[in-house]
């Protein structure tokens, strides 16, 4: 009879396995979720270089559109004439798509000619909130990679306009 009491098997014993299992399974699985998140953030920090070159880009053709615009023979297409490019781009906007479907956000820090183009892209994370404060306020002057809050993420460019 006692073999018999020592070899039943009880709900409370059931419970418990289920439990190291599903405890062993979290434990594994932390470090593929981690790994998983990591490769978005990386996504998004290569495309957000991606959407910083093609803002930098839109500028160079405005750029070349204003120079034939001023061309001392009058002579520039039409659709150009008597008007200068370059101060009807925004100095900040949205462009692009991050990994969480939002849109990324860009600032141009300095576009002068003889100085190379600085501009800062960024994205608010996997929660979509832009946490890091004076990255839309134009009058912060930014001089260095900012140090951001929450999740957020982003980059500072800087490349000659030729």
């Amino acid at each position: 009879m006692n073999n018999e009491q020592k070899q039943e098997f009880k709900s409370s014993g059931v419970l418990t396995l289920l439990g190291l299992v599903g405890f062993s399974a979290a434990i594994i699985a932390a470090p593929w979720n981690r790994q998983y998140q990591d490769q978005q953030v990386d996504a998004a920090l290569q495309k957000a270089e991606v959407v910083g070159y093609q803002v930098v880009q839109i500028y160079r053709e405005a750029a070349k559109t204003s120079a034939l615009s001023s061309n001392t023979n009058g002579r520039a297409p039409a659709s150009v004439a008597g008007e200068n490019p370059l101060e009807n781009l925004r100095t900040t906007g949205t462009m692009g798509t991050d990994p969480w479907g939002q849109p990324y956000h860009y600032r141009i820090l300095s576009a002068e000619k003889s100085k190379p183009m600085r501009i800062l892209v960024w994205s608010g994370g996997p929660n979509q909130k832009t946490e890091t404060p004076d990255l839309d306020n134009e009058a912060k002057k930014i001089t260095a990679q900012p140090v951001y809050g929450g999740d957020d993420i982003g980059v500072v460019l800087s490349m000659n306009q030729n």
